[in-house]
Parts: structure tokens; C-alpha cells; sequence
């Protein structure tokens, strides 16, 4: 007869119960054979159990739970706790990792004592008698297996308020908002707080320290005392420089003597001064001060070359090749005012230009800035030929195929700061304008203006680059409005007989504009001013005009300064939209690799009818332009060579500075 281990009884069921199953499904066609089948299908389940019971690794659900060891000796059946007044007993209880049931011994009680003890909220009333801060005792009646434990605590102070004194540049309610203490005082969340403190203080620019009395204050039990000492400047020197007068740099600075210091504020005070571009390197250093809690800024100072003299040939796509003289300082006399004087001589009119300018940066106690400029100067409109496309009479204006503006005049330009990144400007333009005598004739006459124009442009500027030379962070945008009026003469042929030009006599123009520019470094930030970033640059100009403009104060789009792979000037109007990405890579020190598209056009206005031979207009048509360049930096900033491919062919550009 076939035995079955007791232990197998659960899986031997659980196959016969599947077979009965199976075997339900096809009742009809049971064979006599069934009885065998089953005790051969027992047998088989019997020995599977037997292995799964030699196996140790096989689970077996018939394993009993173990059961924790029964506490020999005493148990605590009670715990009593003495002195405390806010915390509850409970929670007390609760702090010291033991409750009623656990064994009752030396070392249960002295575990309750020191997880007591790290809580710290006990023994700041007695600081100087440890052995009353936390006491645990335990007592077992005769004959019982039960303890009782008393728990004796000498409970700190309920915090009822907190003094806060030297809070300086922040709000006390800002500091309140992040300290960090329970229903009494904790040493732990007292020096958590303090952390807390610091770290908001940090987080605005500030450093600080706390007084030795920071905790309960004696005087006044529940109250917290946070004394806080913000570190102060005690002194602001300058090292190595020798030309430049220290109130030139001490008046860029935000940051002074006496004043909180501020990683923020001098950091800001390092853009402004490398934006003056009169020093090559400035390295600040920081060392404690003499006086409790102050620092000593001591600024070690490389001045720039700031004087040019120089006298050579020069090259562009509108001037061609041109004879110059420049005479320039922009630290004149170490005050930081510039002074600059250039002549122009060649070029394709054959002209000369005379310029002088000259820029005080502080006229007044607001640091308003005041820029006077007066020339006698050619303005070179385009870079090629100027023929007639369409010729509509024999009676040409002149003889000349060069289009060029003779400007006479002068302007004053006054701006003053506000709210750190803003600065509004007020500049006020009178000069005589005298067009070529260009070979035109029929509707393209009207390129052709003279007289006097007067104009007064307001403009609010918006600069958070960190360096205006090279910006790999920050952005820029200016929002200007100009109101100007011209009075220009009618031209005649050589018979007498005025040309039909739209545009004469006395009329009042406006021109509004908006740019906005954005910089986004690739490579992190700066950690220095100077370093060379991978970075991004984006431009969008929009501008339109109102009233009658004359010729010369349309937009013009085109050129190495706007819609590079296209002529100097190719589209105007009284209607201008722009817009450019570069990608800069650094290839080296002071040469970088540019990749460019722009995109833009000018539209509209009284001389959208000009037909010049290559620059015919047309109504709104973007046109796009990509292309190549590099950047060498130089003293006189860096020179720019793209080029450029768009509509029209590719072209290639060279200029001096960054286009935005």
C-alpha cells in the first residue's frame, strides 16, 4: 500500500482538486485505468514534498514565527515624570527610547537618561549642574516583578518672544520668518536657527556673525536672544594705478566705506569699472579689518593705454580706402573724461571729415553724464555706384554716380542713471545736411535733399551685460521716441526748372524704435570679468516712422551693422523690423569664431518709389542673411571680419566692434 508523508497532504490535495478539475470536463471518457493514474500522481506529489522538505532553501509555510525571548528579571510598570512645565509626559516618555514593559535595569535607566539628554531641552536654567539636568531612578516593590521610574527633568524655559538686535540690511520680520524653535529653548534649534540666519543673510550678498550671548536671555526668562553682527567696510584702497584719480573709481562703486558689505554690490562695482574701459585687470582682495566684524577692500588696479595717437590708411565697404588721423584720451588729466579728434581725408568723394568730441561722465551729484560732439563730416550711405535704373528726361541733377551726405553741425547728449540698470538720455542734433550732386534724374531726384534739420530724441536704456565690450550674460534695450524738424531747399535743372520732388520745404518727422538684445553663456558664468565664453547673442529691432522723414533719416537696413550679405543701405523706408542670433565660440585668446543669420527689412515712406540701379524696393519682404566671421580683439576693440550670403549673393563685411 502507497503511504503519503503527513507534510505533503497540502500539495497532493492541491493536484488531485486540478485533476478533478480536468477529469469533470471529459466525464464520458473516464478510463478504467483512473485508480492508477491517481496513485501514481500521489506518489509523484509525495516525493516533490519530500525533496522540498530535505531542501533548506525551499519555502515551507509549515515553518513556525519565532517568537521573542520572554524578558527575564524586573519589568517597568510605571514611569512618573517630575519638573516638567510645557513639554507633556508623554512625550517625555516618548524622547527616552523606553516605555512600560521594557526590562528594568542599570542600563535601560541610563539609555533613557542620555536619550533625554541629546533632545537639549533640558539644563539651560542650571548650566553649570549637569547632574540636575536629566535624573532617572527606578524602585521595585518587595516580591513584585514590577519597577517603578521616576524621571526627574530640570525643563528648559518656554520661549514666549525673541529679541533681535544688528538685524542691518534685512527686515526683522524676514529674519523671524526663518528661525526655527520649539515650545521651549533648544540648544540644537537654537544653533539651526542661527544657521538659517546666516544662510539669508548669505543668500542676499551679506555675511554675518552672532554675539556670545545668543540664546535665553537672562534678564528676561522665555525670550531668545539673536544678536546679529553684519559685517561692515572698514577701509577701500587702491594698489598699482597711477594715472587715475580715486574719485573716479570710488564714484562708479556702489559699494563704501562704513557701508554693509556686499559680494553682490562689489561684484556690480567690478562690471561697472571694467566698463569703463580704462583698466586692463582689477583684482579685489579681502582682508579682515582692524575693528570687530569689518573688512579692508584693498583693489589691485592694471590701467589701460587710454591715449591714441595715430595716423594711417583705412579700409571699409561704405568709405573704401580713406587717409586718417586720430588723436584720442579717454582718461584725460586721470578723470575719466574723453577727448577725441579725427580727420578723414579720401574715400570714393574725395572729401575730408572733421570731428570733435569730447565727454565729461559726472557734470553734477546725480552722476549725470554730459557728450558734446561738433564735425564737419561725410556720411557714406552706400558702398557701390549709383545709376539711374529708369531715365525719365535728358535733365540730370548732376554729374556725380556716388551718393554721400555732408554733415555739418553738432550734437549735446545729456544721461543720468537711475535704479542701478536704467539711464535716460536727452539728445538735441542741429546741423546743415548737403546731398552730393548726384547723376539722377526723373523720380530718383528726390534722394537728393538740403537744408537744415533739428531733431530731439528721447530714449530710456535698460543694461544688465556683464561686459559691454563682450557680453556672454545680461541684455540690453533701448526704447527712444525722436521729434525733428527740416526745411529743405528745391533743386532746379539747368534750364530753371524745379525737379518734382514729394519731400521740400518746411516739414515735421517722428521716429520711434525699440531694441532689445539678449546674451546667454554656454559655459557657465564668469568667474572672472574678462574670461571668454561660449555664448549665444540675440538682437530684435523694430522702428517706424511719423510725419515726412527726409531721405537721410529713413531706416536703412543692410550691411555689416544690420542684414549682413547684402549692400550697405540695400532697403529703406519709414518702417524697419530686424532681427540676428550669433553663436561666438572663443578659439583662442582675444580671436573668436562667429556664426550669424539675420534676418530684416525696411519698408515704406515717401521714397519706397526710388529706383536706383541695385537697390530697388519693394513693400514688406523679409530677407535673410547667414553666414561666418571673426572676431580679433585690439586696443581700439574687435575688429570684425563675416561674410555673409543672402538673396542677393554673398557679400563680405569688415568693420571694427561688435555688430550688437
Amino acid at each position: 500500500m502507497l503511504e503519503v508523508a503527513p507534510l505533503c497532504l497540502r500539495c497532493t490535495t492541491e493536484l488531485i482538486d486540478r485533476m478533478k478539475i480536468r477529469l469533470h470536463r471529459k466525464r464520458k471518457a473516464l478510463p478504467r485505468t483512473f485508480p492508477l493514474i491517481s496513485l501514481a500522481f500521489l506518489s509523484l506529489a509525495s516525493c516533490i514534498c519530500q525533496a522540498q522538505q530535505a531542501d533548506p532553501k525551499a519555502p515551507n509555510p509549515q515553518t513556525p514565527v519565532a517568537q521573542p525571548a520572554p524578558v527575564s528579571g524586573p519589568v517597568i510598570g510605571e514611569i512618573i515624570v517630575i519638573g516638567n512645565k510645557t513639554l507633556s509626559s508623554t512625550a517625555i516618555i516618548l524622547y527616552s527610547g523606553h516605555k512600560i514593559g521594557d526590562p528594568c535595569n542599570n542600563r535601560v535607566t541610563e539609555e533613557m537618561k542620555e536619550n533625554l539628554l541629546k533632545t537639549d531641552n533640558f539644563g539651560l536654567r542650571h548650566p553649570d549642574k549637569p547632574e540636575l539636568w536629566v535624573q532617572v531612578s527606578s524602585e521595585q516593590a518587595a516580591g513584585s516583578d514590577k519597577c517603578k521610574v521616576t524621571i526627574t527633568v530640570d525643563e528648559n524655559d518656554k520661549v514666549t518672544d525673541s529679541t533681535i538686535t544688528g538685524s542691518g540690511p534685512i527686515k526683522i520680520e524676514d529674519i523671524k520668518a526663518v528661525i526655527q524653535i520649539g515650545s521651549v529653548f533648544n540648544q540644537g534649534d537654537i544653533l539651526k536657527s542661527a544657521q538659517a540666519i546666516r544662510d539669508l543673510y548669505n543668500k542676499k550678498g551679506y555675511l554675518v556673525s552672532f554675539g556670545n550671548d545668543l540664546g535665553p536671555d537672562p534678564d528676561h526668562p522665555g525670550v531668545l536672544l539673536i544678536p546679529i553682527n553684519v559685517v561692515r567696510v572698514s577701509s577701500i584702497t587702491f594698489a598699482k594705478k597711477h594715472k587715475t584719480k580715486d574719485y573716479v573709481i570710488r564714484r562708479e562703486m556702489k559699494t563704501k566705506v562704513g557701508d554693509y558689505y556686499n559680494k553682490n554690490t562689489l561684484q556690480n562695482d567690478l562690471r561697472r569699472l571694467y566698463n569703463l574701459d580704462l583698466f586692463e585687470n582689477i583684482e579685489p582682495a579681502i582682508n579682515i579689518g582692524a575693528a570687530a566684524n569689518t573688512y579692508d577692500i584693498v583693489f589691485s588696479i592694471t590701467e589701460k593705454r587710454t591715449g591714441t595717437v595715430s595716423v594711417g590708411v583705412g579700409y571699409s565697404n561704405r568709405q573704401q580706402l580713406i587717409g586718417r588721423a586720430e588723436l584720442g584720451e579717454s582718461n584725460f588729466g586721470g578723470r575719466g573724461e574723453a577727448l577725441n579728434l579725427l580727420w578723414e581725408t579720401g574715400g570714393v568723394s574725395g572729401k575730408s571729415s572733421v570731428e570733435l568730441g569730447y565727454t565729461r561722465p559726472h557734470i553734477d551729484r546725480n552722476n549725470t553724464t554730459a557728450t558734446f560732439n561738433i564735425y564737419d563730416k561725410v556720411v557714406y550711405r552706400f558702398s557701390n555706384t549709383l545709376q539711374n535704373s529708369t531715365i525719365t528726361n535728358t535733365n540730370n541733377a548732376g554729374t556725380d554716380t556716388r551718393y554721400n551726405e555732408q554733415h555739418t553741425g553738432g550734437t549735446i547728449t545729456l544721461s543720468r542713471p537711475f535704479k542701478d540698470t536704467f539711464r535716460y538720455a536727452l539728445t538735441f542734433r542741429g546741423e546743415n545736411v548737403k546731398t552730393n550732386n548726384l547723376e539722377v534724374s526723373g523720380v530718383n531726384t528726390e534722394i537728393i535733399q538740403n537744408g537744415p534739420i533739428y531733431s530731439l530724441t528721447n530714449a530710456l536704456l535698460h543694461d544688465t551685460r556683464d561686459l559691454i565690450l563682450d557680453p556672454v550674460a545680461g541684455g540690453y534695450q533701448n526704447a527712444s521716441f525722436q521729434v525733428g524738424h527740416a526745411n529743405l531747399k528745391q533743386l532746379f535743372d539747368s534750364t530753371g526748372k524745379p525737379f518734382p520732388q514729394s519731400v521740400v520745404g518746411s516739414i515735421n518727422f517722428g521716429k520711434g524704435s525699440f531694441e532689445f538684445r539678449s546674451y546667454y553663456s554656454l559655459q557657465g558664468k564668469r568667474k572672472k570679468i574678462g574670461d571668454e565664453k561660449s555664448s549665444l547673442a540675440f538682437r530684435f529691432l523694430i522702428g517706424s516712422g511719423v510725419g515726412t522723414l527726409p531721405f537721410f533719416e529713413q531706416f536703412f537696413v543692410g550691411g555689416a551693422e544690420t542684414l549682413r550679405g547684402y549692400r550697405e543701405d540695400r532697403f529703406w523706408g519709414s518702417h524697419t523690423l530686424l532681427g540676428s542670433i550669433e553663436l561666438r565660440q572663443p578659439l583662442a585668446r582675444r580671436l573668436k569664431g562667429v556664426l550669424f543669420l539675420d534676418a530684416g527689412d525696411a519698408w515704406g515712406g515717401s521714397f519706397s518709389n526710388v529706383n536706383l540701379n541695385g537697390f530697388a524696393q519693394t513693400g514688406f519682404k523679409p530677407h535673410v542673411g547667414v553666414g561666418l566671421g571673426i572676431r580679433v580683439g585690439t586696443p581700439l576693440g574687435p575688429i570684425r571680419l563675416d561674410y555673409g550670403y543672402g538673396d542677393e549673393g554673398g557679400r563680405t563685411h569688415f568693420s571694427i566692434g561688435n555688430s550688437f
